[in-house]
């Protein structure tokens, strides 16, 4: 659990290096980076409906899971961290590193990353739509190449990676940008609980 935790910690800090650097060599300055990366309060409606985004994901997934052998082989598998957690079976270790793989190395680091700096930066240069879709593309191309190469998954699974990541990649930004004042706090409620449930039940109920 130990090990976990700091290794979880370790990926915040990656994550957040790329972006903190940025800011420093364009503002020259410390105070003002948790702002920039929309790492401040958003509006409850943002947060409302981020949750409501991720209740929609985790029954279309965990459906595609219950009726997909090949999901399930897959989901199931020890190098993935559903597979893994499962392996451990249930028990005060295996939640508490559910709930800090679910919370912290993937959803916090991610939203970070991915739309607090990626998203971001597309968006200013791009604008809104297209650069909305595109830090879509890459968020689900990067799912894509990792569930290949730690699971090597087939083309159908990795087909459903892409389009169920960027979907939701997608989805987040817009509650973001629309409603949530820019802000990455909807992101890592939706993408956090969405991870935390469809573990719970991947790894304990299925």
């Amino acid at each position: 659990m130990f090990n976990e935790l700091i290794s979880s910690v370790l990926q915040v800090i990656v994550f957040s290096l790329i972006p903190f650097l940025v800011y420093l060599l364009r503002f020259k300055r410390v105070n003002g980076f948790f702002d920039w990366i929309g790492f401040k309060k958003a509006t409850i409606r943002a947060n409302l409906l981020a949750l409501a985004t991720s209740g929609l994901f985790i029954i279309s997934g965990i459906s595609l899971a219950i009726f997909s052998e090949e999901i399930r082989v897959i989901l199931f598998d020890p190098n993935s961290v559903s597979g893994r957690i499962r392996s451990m079976g249930f028990s005060t270790e295996s939640v508490a590193i559910l709930l800090t793989i679910a919370w912290v190395k993937t959803s916090l680091s991610e939203e970070i990353l991915f739309r607090g700096f990626v998203a971001k930066r597309l968006i200013s240069v791009m604008g809104y739509s297209n650069g909305n879709i595109v830090q879509a593309l890459i968020f689900a191309l990067v799912h894509v190449v990792l569930f290949y190469f730690i699971t090597k998954a087939s083309f159908f699974f990795l087909v459903f990676i892409f389009l169920f990541s960027g979907i939701a990649a997608y989805l987040i930004v817009f509650i973001k940008e629309r409603y949530g004042n820019g802000s990455i706090i909807p992101g890592w409620i939706a993408h956090g609980s969405g991870n935390m449930v469809s573990y719970s039940v991947i790894a304990f109920l299925l």
